[in-house]
């Protein structure tokens, strides 16, 4: 019989296999654990560099509108006392802020649309590359009491716009130390015609222009919207006239000027009016016919474009009563009309950041 030596390297080998085997599976672990730890923490600075991106911008936003709070208070009609600090009460409609970066933005500045008094009339145009074409236009017209200010103070507002895929052109027109209403509003339709005439240029909607204006550029964009067809305020300006200067709608900022209760508004305001229609004081029976060609509610129909009205409850010089009435005066005769008043902001200063969704918004949904 042989003899048979017990062979202990099988068990061996199988316990040294399963060693193997457990020792690949913890690692395999540890790996997932690994690449766990990883992704989340992308994730995490992912997070936290849209927070600071967004902070950053909202920081950028809150800066523009301290500007413009400082040039406000340096034009005759502002009253320098206001901020837009005040309450931390409810606002009536809250608008959340959105600074959406979808598109980079390209200017040309300085571009000639017409001539008159002497000088070159000049915009600035801002368009978004890669924007579904063709796009909406704001015609965004400065603030200054009528005498002061430049598209340039726009500037800022104006790219923020053109960010979120609509075109937009910043105006010089003429201010009352040079000429008189309705200067003013034939460059504004001098402008419309113009951007209409170029609009494949630039790969914008001709069908969809809006005009936005801050306090006085305020009433001259309720203007635009109010005397579509009236060929005495028309003009000539810059030539383009196979075009129409029509608009699908406005957005009113601080500007709100009802000349049946001008009583309510601030004594620079008042004086402001005054010179820009070249008549003074205001109010006066001397000067009545004068100083209501400049208020909106004279030319309101049942056909004007819809308004988009903003405003500080807190606004010393164009008082609250302004924005409602003109919004009243509006919706009486069935013009679309919606007006948002901020309970903690006064004079521009934070409406467009503080309402820019109901603004996006308003233009999407009438272009």
């Amino acid at each position: 019989m042989d003899n048979i030596t017990p062979n202990n390297q099988a068990p061996e080998a199988s316990k040294k296999l399963k060693l193997s085997i457990a020792g690949f599976i913890f690692l395999i672990i540890i790996g997932v654990v690994i690449a766990i730890f990883v992704t989340n923490a992308k994730i995490a600075r992912q997070i936290e560099n849209k927070v600071n991106k967004y902070k950053g911008s909202e920081q950028m936003i809150d800066s523009v509108n301290q500007n413009n709070d400082l040039q406000n208070e340096n034009i005759e009609g502002i009253d320098s006392s206001q901020d837009s600090s005040g309450s931390t009460g409810a606002v009536s409609v809250a608008g959340a802020l959105s600074y959406n970066e979808d598109y980079t933005v390209t200017t040309k500045s300085n571009v000639v649309y017409g001539n008159a008094s002497g000088m070159d009339l000049k915009i600035d145009i801002y368009t978004p590359n890669g924007a579904p074409s063709p796009t909406p236009l704001v015609l965004y017209i400065h603030g200054g009491g009528f005498k002061g200010g430049s598209k340039n103070g726009v500037a800022d507002d104006a790219v923020m716009l053109a960010k979120h895929g609509t075109a937009v052109v910043g105006i010089d027109y003429r201010l009352s130390g040079t000429a008189v209403f309705p200067a003013p509003l034939y460059d504004i339709k001098g402008v419309a015609r113009y951007m209409k005439a170029h609009a494949s240029e630039y790969n914008i909607d001709p069908n969809a222009f809006f005009t936005l204006g801050e306090s006085a550029g305020g009433v001259l964009a309720s203007l635009m919207g109010v005397t579509e067809g009236n060929t005495s305020l028309e003009g000539t300006i810059g030539g383009n006239t196979g075009y129409n200067s029509n608009i699908a709608g406005v957005i009113n900022i601080s500007g709100s000027y009802i000349a049946s209760i001008v009583d309510t508004m601030s004594g620079g305001i008042k004086n402001s009016i005054g010179n820009e229609v070249g008549c003074s004081p205001v109010p006066s029976t001397t000067c009545e016919d004068e100083y209501k060609s400049l208020s909106p509610e004279m030319y309101i129909t049942s056909g004007d474009s819809p308004f988009l009205i903003l405003h500080g409850d807190k606004d010393r010089s164009v008082p609250t009563i302004q924005a409602t009435t003109l919004d009243q005066k509006l919706s009486a005769v069935g013009v679309p009309s919606d007006v948002y008043v901020a309970s903690d902001l006064a004079h521009v200063g934070g409406l467009l950041a503080r309402y820019l969704d109901e603004v996006i918004s308003f233009i999407n949904t009438n272009s």
